[in-house]
């Protein structure tokens, strides 16, 4: 299987900024290695931030999501590994917090983001959140985090093994 992390650059994360430029020359850019992402991983946003992933990798996993969590962090997310690109339906069934659901490419570049999705009612239908373009993850973060990290389409996450410590 192709390694989905080989491509990825802190550059592509930072957009040429200073501190891009100073976390590529301290010798910190620990780019994801594995052939399949199993475990924990980190991701770094353009703005910088770094989230925990929890990774979801087979069908109970990606079934199961968020369901019946009390909170996700706002520095938490998970991501859902698909075996192909698609448009993959989300829905937020048995979920107890607000989601912000974050479509990406094979190549980590954001092509849809449904900001603030709201936990299905109990009672009545459960609608599904389709992204308009094919995707090969999706990943979910707290309500509000996409808008707060000014995250948008077209750009691009990066996979670490481990934080960037300072």
């Amino acid at each position: 299987m192709m390694n989905p992390f080989a491509n990825a650059t802190v550059f592509d994360v930072m957009r040429g900024s200073l501190p891009g430029l100073v976390l590529a020359f301290t010798g910190l850019v620990v780019i994801c290695c594995a052939a399949e992402p199993t475990n924990a991983k980190v991701a770094v946003f353009p703005s910088g931030a770094e989230f925990v992933l929890e990774i979801a990798a087979d069908d109970a996993t990606r079934a199961r999501g968020y369901m019946f969590r009390e909170s996700v962090g706002p520095n938490e997310g998970m991501l859902f590994l698909f075996g192909e690109s698609d448009h993959h339906a989300i829905w937020m069934k048995n979920c107890k917090v607000s989601l912000d659901i974050i479509w990406l490419g094979t190549d980590f570049r954001v092509v849809e983001i449904a900001h603030e999705q709201r936990p299905c009612p109990k009672q009545g239908p459960c609608p599904s959140y389709i992204p308009m373009r094919s995707a090969s993850y999706v990943l979910e973060v707290a309500g509000g985090v996409a808008k707060r990290e000014g995250l948008e389409a077209g750009d691009r996450l990066v996979l670490l093994e481990e934080p960037v410590r300072d």
